[in-house]
């Protein structure tokens, strides 16, 4: 279940699937991260390219970008448990002793906070007026990544979350820098989050080290070998790209062991 949820025929609906993964979806995903331009863009792409449905929608474009921050985030890591991705180690210097150490990592363990009442919105009181909110999602993350300066982008995501102001037009609101930090508060209140920082000890002095965590780590392990695997089947069987793309991948990588079985590289 998503911890926060996306609207649906005037409900909130937390429900979601993959599709089953085939060689299509891979060879679409790996296309979708090529594509892109950017980061929210690649993760919109590659949760279009490997959902059946979220919410009982379709994952078309409009309706992924509009899926909160945290959705979106703890999609990935899920999509990390389906492409055999979610147990992992990962690499981190101490900061207490300089030593380089390996730590393992399940991503499907990381901790979820579930969403706040009201979500996905929030109101708060202003000298201005009330202000109604809404919690930050995929479209606000591709604008505000082109924004240079911290505080600029800070006005600019605030802004664009509120969705009513009581105090006149929205296109004439004005906001500073008490305003911008009572929005954060109240949108982080209700948004969804997934953990982005674990603790992780030192082997070597035993220190606890806070590392921060990749929630779309998996994009950057999307498999580079999809084009090998179907050169090499292709040569031993003769099927062609879209026959091996159909196949589920677990029946494909058995193909794959069967071949280097015959060639005496496997028990």
């Amino acid at each position: 279940m998503l911890p926060g949820g996306v609207q649906y025929q005037d409900s909130l609906r937390r429900d979601y699937d993959f599709r089953p993964l085939t060689g299509e979806v891979e060879m679409g995903l790996a296309e979708a991260v090529a594509r892109a331009r950017d980061l929210p863009g690649q993760v919109t792409l590659a949760l279009q390219a490997t959902l059946a449905h979220v919410g009982g929608r379709l994952p078309d474009t409009a309706v992924i970008d509009g899926m909160s921050v945290g959705d979106r985030q703890f999609l990935m890591t899920r999509l990390a448990g389906v492409l055999g991705l979610d147990q992992v180690w990962l690499t981190a210097s101490c900061r207490h002793c300089g030593e380089s150490f390996d730590f393992p990592l399940n991503y499907a363990q990381l901790p979820v906070k579930e969403a706040g009442s009201g979500f996905p919105g929030a109101h708060i009181s202003t000298a201005q007026g009330m202000l109604t909110l809404r919690v930050p999602n995929g479209m606000d993350q591709r604008v505000v990544l082109g924004i240079a300066g911290l505080q600029l982008a800070r006005q600019t995501l605030a802004k664009r979350c509120v969705t009513a102001w009581d105090g006149g037009n929205l296109s004439s609101l004005e906001l500073n820098a008490g305003q911008v930090a009572a929005i954060e508060a109240a949108l982080e209140s209700v948004a969804p989050e997934i953990a982005t920082e674990v603790m992780a000890p030192c082997p070597e002095c035993g220190a606890n080290n806070r590392v921060g965590i990749d929630p779309y780590f998996c994009l950057s392990r999307v498999s580079q070998d999809l084009f090998a695997d179907v050169h090499r089947l292709a040569s031993r069987y003769h099927w062609s790209e879209a026959e091996i793309l159909a196949l589920p991948r677990w029946r494909r990588q058995r193909y794959l062991a069967l071949i280097d079985r015959s060639r005496g590289m496997t028990q």
